[in-house]
């Protein structure tokens, strides 16, 4: 859906830069915080 790799994508949840939550081991990241992450990407490409 980003259009990354799956290392990249690991440390952006490592990180907490997209928030998500974990059952046992697995990632759990619903659309509605990948939108938000882009939104919030997309106002900081813009205010440069």
């Amino acid at each position: 859906m980003l259009g990354i790799s799956t290392k990249t994508a690991y440390k952006l949840l490592k990180e907490n830069k997209i928030k998500h939550f974990m059952i046992g081991r697995i990632y759990k990241i619903p659309k509605y915080y990948i939108l938000t992450y882009l939104e919030i990407l997309d106002q900081t490409n813009s205010n440069k």
